[in-house]
C-alpha cells in the first residue's frame, strides 16, 4: 500500500521537473513597447509558430503571447524570434515531393521567425513547418524580412541531353539574392563567390555565407 501513498508525490516530482525543463526564463516586446520578463515553453516554439505560453515573473499564471500582440521575445540561452507579417511561400523544395509545373502558391500570415543571427550588415531568419523550411534576410533594423527565394520542380520543355526526357530545375533566386548583397559591401573575394557559387538552401550553407558577410568569425 505505501507504493499507493508514493505515486502522486512521484507525479508531482515528474510533474515540476517537466515544467523547468520546459519552461526557460526569458524576456518579450509587446507591440506597444513593454518588456515582459518571466518563463516561456521552449517545449512549443516551433510547433506553433504564432504562439508561446508565458509565465510572468512572480506569478504561477500562465498566460499565452500572440503574434497579436508580441513584436519580439528571447529565451536565455536559447532562441530568440521576432514577430514577421507577409507572404510565405508554399511550393515544396523536396525530391520526393517535387511537381511537374512551377509552383507559386503563398499564403500571408503572421508568424514568429526564428532569429539565426543578427548582423551589422545583415540578419538571418528562418521559418520552419510541414511544408518545408524558409530562410529570410533584413538589412535594416525594422524592414521587412524578405524571403531567399528557392524553386524547384519538373519541367519538360528543358529536356535532359543524356535521358531525352525532361529535367529538375533548381531556381536558386537566394543565390543571387546573397551575392548581390556581399557585391554591395565590396565583399566579392574569390573565396566569397566559391562559396555562392556552390551554396545550397540549408541552414549551415547559408549561415556561412551570412557570416562572412557580418564579418563573424565561427
Amino acid at each position: 500500500m505505501k507504493y499507493c501513498y508514493a505515486l502522486p508525490f512521484l507525479f508531482l516530482f515528474i510533474t515540476a521537473t517537466s515544467f523547468a525543463q520546459s519552461y526557460k526564463e526569458g524576456y518579450a516586446v509587446t507591440l506597444k513597447g513593454d518588456t515582459l520578463r518571466g518563463y516561456f515553453d521552449n517545449s512549443g516554439v516551433n510547433r506553433k509558430p504564432h504562439i508561446i505560453k508565458f509565465k510572468p515573473a512572480g506569478t504561477e499564471n500562465i498566460t499565452v503571447l500572440t503574434t497579436d500582440n508580441t513584436r519580439c521575445f528571447s529565451i536565455n540561452g536559447h532562441d530568440a524570434y521576432e514577430r514577421y507579417a507577409g507572404p510565405i511561400t508554399l511550393d515544396h523544395i523536396s525530391e520526393q515531393q517535387v511537381l511537374n509545373e512551377r509552383d507559386t502558391s503563398m499564403r500571408i500570415d503572421t508568424v514568429f521567425l526564428k532569429v539565426l543571427q543578427k548582423g551589422e550588415k545583415l540578419s538571418l531568419y528562418s521559418f520552419s513547418d510541414h511544408v518545408k523550411t524558409r530562410f529570410y534576410i533584413t538589412e535594416k533594423d525594422g524592414e521587412m524580412p524578405v524571403e531567399l527565394g528557392y524553386r524547384l520542380y519538373y519541367n519538360s520543355a528543358k529536356v535532359n541531353v543524356y535521358t531525352g526526357t525532361g529535367r529538375t530545375v533548381n531556381e536558386s533566386t537566394f543565390m543571387t539574392q546573397l551575392y548581390n548583397i556581399a557585391l554591395k559591401h565590396n565583399l566579392m573575394t574569390p573565396d566569397m563567390q566559391h562559396k555562392i557559387e556552390w551554396l545550397r538552401y540549408t541552414k549551415s550553407y547559408i549561415l556561412e555565407v551570412v557570416n562572412k558577410i557580418n564579418g563573424v568569425k565561427k
